[in-house]
């Protein structure tokens, strides 16, 4: 992920492993899980940052691809301040569309993109409250059991 617009004092990039699961709730709509860990590079100190997200993902089913969008909301750690000037605790939403291409019958591919926003919400005062506003690729196997 790499941060699109609303640049603080440097422009911050994300990358690391998401793991996720999902609870079919109707049809095509599931409830979410996902836990994080990201590595954040920025011109300061980079900092690791670990976070969880619950959310809501539909997703079209009974056709070949598999189309989705899914919105969560979270918190996360991060071992320096993320992003600089900012806090170690800070709060997340993420925004994901893509599709899914089934690979065999429990096992598919998911494509797609990702909004990715990382703020303390104003908790700390408005002097410490820079945010990332990161887009990026989603690139993920899923396993249905």
């Amino acid at each position: 992920l790499v941060e699109a617009w609303n640049f603080n004092e440097t422009n911050e990039a994300l990358a690391g492993i998401e793991v996720g699961a999902d609870r079919q709730v109707w049809r095509g709509l599931f409830f979410r899980f996902e836990g994080m860990l990201l590595r954040v590079r920025q011109s300061s100190a980079d900092a690791w940052l670990r976070g969880f997200t619950i959310g809501g993902r539909a997703r079209k089913v009974g056709v070949r691809f598999h189309p989705f969008a899914e919105l969560a909301v979270g918190a996360s750690h991060s071992t320096a301040p993320v992003p600089v000037r900012g806090t170690a605790f800070n709060y997340l939403i993420v925004a994901s569309a893509g599709t899914g291409i089934p690979i065999r019958e429990r096992l598919a591919v998911d494509l797609g993109a990702r909004w990715f926003h990382v703020s303390n919400n104003g908790r700390e005062g408005r002097a410490r409250n820079p945010d990332i506003q990161a887009l990026g690729m989603i690139v993920a196997v899923r396993w249905s059991y």
